[in-house]
């Protein structure tokens, strides 16, 4: 899965994003997935309009967010709820690369296979 860096100096990424098509579920799925994680809170069905944060966890000793800013619905924004940069981070983010999507039919496979994406 592609990823994009959320990075306001060259000193690595403070955050990253995800497509928002992975869907809050899979999200938190991927998270759950990654070894020593403790998820504190995952997606409510009937929350999805009112919950900017709709999943948090924790991995060695720090919490992370995954949200969705109200009126950007195009991407997921996962980081520490600190706010600062952490090595811890890039430990999640492989998680996300290394995640792979599930083959799509119709419309959105064929415009996956004709782009390249995975």
């Amino acid at each position: 899965m592609r990823v994009f860096d959320v990075s306001p100096s060259a000193r690595g990424p403070l955050a990253f994003e995800v497509s928002a098509s992975l869907g809050r579920r899979r999200a938190a799925q991927v998270v759950a997935g990654i070894p020593d994680v403790i998820v504190l809170r995952r997606p409510k069905w009937l929350a999805r309009l009112d919950q900017e944060v709709f999943c948090e966890f924790e991995l060695e000793g720090q919490h992370f967010n995954i949200w969705q800013p109200h009126g950007h619905g195009g991407r997921y924004w996962i980081g520490p709820n600190s706010g600062k940069k952490t090595p811890v981070l890039l430990r999640v983010r492989q998680a996300f690369i290394d995640h792979k999507l599930p083959a799509r039919r119709g419309v959105v496979g064929w415009i996956r296979k004709v782009r390249g994406s995975p």
